[in-house]
């Protein structure tokens, strides 16, 4: 298997202030999560808060592809809730990860 070719995950962090984080958390859990389980190639989500320091929040997400975390050309049936979210965001970062094939053992060629 080459890079970028099997699982992956898509990593979300998020910072807001204080009063946004009920509406935040409202949102990932009653609108995103099941949006986003909905899509094809999406296989779990977990969430996380962190225990100091920031970003506050964490959002990982499993993919079967990569190409998974392609956003739908009209962004989905969440877009309308989800610029209100965002729009109180103070800082936010996404990115994809694919799976590394494991490295061979020198000695068994």
């Amino acid at each position: 298997m080459g890079e970028g070719e099997g699982p992956a995950v898509l990593i979300v962090t998020v910072e807001v202030a204080e009063e946004d984080v009920d509406e935040l958390n409202r949102w990932y859990e009653e609108e995103h999560r099941p949006e986003k389980l909905s899509l094809p190639g999406y296989l779990s989500m977990r969430r996380y808060r962190a225990a100091d320091g920031s970003p506050t929040f964490l959002a990982i997400y499993e993919l079967d592809h990569p190409d998974a975390a392609a956003v739908p050309a009209d962004g989905g049936s969440e877009m309308t809730g989800m610029k209100a979210v965002m729009a109180k965001w103070k800082r936010w970062d996404r990115a994809v990860w694919t799976e590394l094939a494991p490295a061979r053992d020198a000695g068994s060629r």
